[in-house]
């Protein structure tokens, strides 16, 4: 098991060097630390609120305080639950120790939909920081992220934790429960959505947006270069991205028809420049940017999708009661994720309303086609796709 879990830190961090190293691009920092105005930069009142979970380092192993006088302000929106943040976290930690007192650190709660034990250990972690040791908390969910990341009752194993560290233990089960814990994390969460975040880890220096860096090595060079006062090396936007998936809704045995015309987009009338359907077909959705929910699909369609309703553009409701409800297959599995759910290339979604007992479901599951898989290009054995317009506005990765 050990092995196994090192060989995948090794991929994925050999993932993020290799991704970080055939990127490149350019910000500054002004004398008194803040970026000059050749980098977009994103206020503190938005990445730093008040209440934020903050450290200006560590010195023999505790966790400083914020330090008013500090230099530089790192921000991370992460997910205790996200394998990347996992292999970040002791970067961090060791940058944060050898810069103590000259870099505040602050950690943002950004709970990714996919990942099931995400919100409660975000939970878990502000639960324990209302007693003093968010930080304690913080690492022990990193340090134990695959004893706890599958199972059905994380909640119970973070108890477990908050006795080991020390906490009230009666006291954290009611604050991991509480109002004021879920809108921390609720506020955490919009504020990345604010300022557009797609993925986790996702880190600001001094208010802008840094790419991930490949090492520990280029961390710290990203740091002291901005102590300096000198040019930081950074690297640009990912590079352009084409994903696709294949979706059928049926409502009450009916297929909504994404191949009419009011549903495509086209070149010069993008309905969504993201995410979107077009060249007449309406079985297969076309992808430029990671991280898009599907419920941005419909929206785009004049549509709603909720856990509880899918909504046609005339208006016409179709909502969960007791004899009919929704329900989302992805690759022939449930899913809960709804219109939070983010595709991925080569997903097969199946969304239904009708019976809760319902035997044409195997039916509607199996009509998913398949299309996705050709043109990815994942499937040469099986043809090309057919030529197609990139439709998509600036920064969508067309260039048509």
């Amino acid at each position: 098991m050990k092995d196994f879990i090192r060989r995948n830190i090794i991929f994925i961090a050999g993932t993020v060097a290799t991704i970080a190293l055939i990127l490149g691009g350019v910000f500054f920092f002004s004398r008194d630390g803040s970026v000059e105005p050749g980098g977009k930069q994103i206020s503190n009142d938005i990445l730093v609120p008040k209440g934020s979970n903050i450290t200006s380092g560590i010195v023999n192993g505790k966790y400083l305080p914020a330090n008013s006088s500090a230099q530089l302000t790192l921000v991370e929106f992460g997910d205790y639950q996200c394998p990347a943040c996992g292999i970040f976290n002791p970067l961090t930690k060791q940058i944060i120790t050898e810069f103590a007192g000259k870099v505040n650190y602050v950690f943002r709660n950004f709970p990714l939909n996919q990942h099931a034990n995400a919100p409660i250990s975000s939970f878990a972690a502000e639960a324990a920081g209302l007693q003093g040791k968010f930080w304690e908390m913080h690492d022990k969910l990193f340090e134990t992220q695959q004893s706890w990341s599958t199972s059905t009752d994380a909640k119970s194993i973070f108890i477990g934790y908050a006795k080991d560290l020390g906490l009230d233990v009666n006291q954290f089960k009611t604050d991991i429960d509480s109002q004021k814990v879920k809108d921390k994390v609720k506020k955490d969460s919009d504020d990345g959505y604010l300022v557009a975040l797609n993925a986790t880890p996702t880190f600001y220096l001094n208010g802008v947006k840094l790419e991930l860096p490949a090492n520990y090595d280029d961390f710290k060079k990203i740091i002291q270069s901005a102590l300096d006062k000198e040019k930081i090396s950074q690297t640009p936007a990912p590079a352009a991205y084409h994903g696709h998936f294949d979706l059928k809704v049926y409502l009450n045995g009916s297929r909504v028809n994404f191949g009419l015309a009011k549903y495509q987009s086209a070149e010069g009338k993008d309905l969504d420049p993201y995410i979107h359907v077009h060249d007449g077909n309406g079985n297969l959705v076309h992808v430029h940017k990671t991280g898009i929910p599907i419920g941005q699909l419909f929206n785009s369609l004049k549509m709603s999708f909720t856990d509880s309703c899918f909504t046609l553009d005339n208006g016409q409701k179709f909502c969960n009661s007791n004899q009919a409800n929704l329900k989302m297959y992805v690759n022939g599995l449930i899913n809960t994720d709804f219109q939070n759910y983010i595709p991925q290339d080569l997903d097969r979604i199946l969304i239904s309303f009708g019976p809760t007992e319902d035997n044409k479901l195997n039916t509607q599951i199996n009509s998913v086609t398949d299309l996705s898989c050709i043109y990815s290009l994942k499937c040469p054995e099986r043809g090309k796709p057919p030529a197609e317009n990139c439709v998509g506005g600036v920064g969508s990765g067309c260039t048509d």
